[in-house]
């Protein structure tokens, strides 16, 4: 759980599956892991080409999942481990009592792992729904691929604003949302030019905390 301070000067955010997580799609994993990859792969190629909405896909992903056990579904995270240093990162953060805050499109059953795996205070991502430990093939979307920023705009909101420094740590496209609204931002093993060249530092090597130096120097300026 968050406590707010209304004194807070720095916050860190990040992305889960790519940059504290090695495997960049928890959603295809499960779909591999499932035998529901032919048609998962079908609904992310006509949301690609704009034939559906994120919303949809999401949906219809999650109906795939129907009557498949909790249990099943958690054994995909035994292969996406956590990045060598991702421990190491959060702990730097909270022993300096800076909230470490998850926005994932990612899921949050997944994600609550992570949460108390690595000392994440919150995670925001899309929450599949269960009923006795079923699924029930139903999703809450918390989070869109366009919609990190606002996300981030409300989580600071708890904080009255009253923010000075904003970290963020990501991977993908959707992060670099969250790179334009932080004052330090760095990239974890960037897919591509783009999500490189709008973060301010680029990590390509494990272990991923290293930038701890860098970072230090940065919030005490």
């Amino acid at each position: 759980m968050i406590i707010t301070n209304s004194k807070q000067k720095t916050i860190a955010f990040y992305d889960i599956d790519g940059t504290l997580r090695r495997t960049v799609d928890p959603w295809m994993l499960l779909h591999n892991h499932l035998n529901t990859n032919k048609e998962g792969s079908r609904y992310y190629q006509d949301w690609i080409n704009n034939v559906i909405t994120y919303d949809e896909m999401t949906i219809r992903d999650a109906a795939l999942w129907r009557g498949i056990s909790k249990m099943e579904m958690l054994k995909v995270i035994n292969v996406n481990p956590l990045r060598k240093g991702a421990k190491d990162l959060i702990k730097w953060f909270k022993d300096r009592d800076i909230p470490c805050i998850g926005i994932s499109t990612g899921l949050s059953f997944l994600n609550e792992i992570t949460a108390t795996e690595t000392g994440l205070d919150m995670v925001v991502s899309n929450n599949v729904l269960f009923n006795d430990g079923i699924c029930t093939g139903d999703v809450e979307i918390n989070v869109r691929e366009d919609s990190k920023a606002n996300v981030m705009d409300n989580i600071i909101k708890l904080f009255n604003g009253n923010v000075k420094n904003i970290l963020s740590f990501g991977d993908g496209i959707a992060d670099v949302q969250m790179f334009n609204k932080s004052t330090f931002s760095v990239a974890i093993f960037p897919k591509n030019d783009f999500v490189k060249d709008n973060a301010s530092i680029t990590v390509n090597s494990e272990p991923i905390d290293y930038v701890t130096d860098i970072i230090n120097s940065h919030i005490n300026n």
